[in-house]
């Protein structure tokens, strides 16, 4: 059941703002070192993310031409089928 009068709500922001005033308490490191860790981390996300990136545009030519080279022999395949079982019924 909700509750319309809005104390959940004031609950919940309340053990919120406690939570975060502990983790700023109980951080291991100061907010500058904290901020430079999370930066390095994410430039190296996005170094990897780029070179996952560069590996895929590099790879889809080739993937296409095996994916149109396998279309076609499906194509013929049928077609030879489609020919043949209309050959057995004469």
């Amino acid at each position: 059941m909700a509750r319309e009068d809005g104390v959940g709500l004031v609950w919940f922001l309340l053990g919120g703002a406690i939570g975060a005033g502990a983790a700023l308490l109980l951080a291991p490191r100061s907010g500058k070192e904290t901020r430079e860790q999370l930066g390095d981390w994410l430039a190296s996300r996005r170094e990897r993310g780029g070179e996952l990136l560069q590996r895929i545009k590099e790879s889809v030519p080739e993937k296409k031409e095996q994916f149109v080279a396998a279309a076609k022999a499906a194509k013929q395949a049928y077609n030879d089928t489609k020919h043949h079982a209309g050959a057995n019924t004469d």
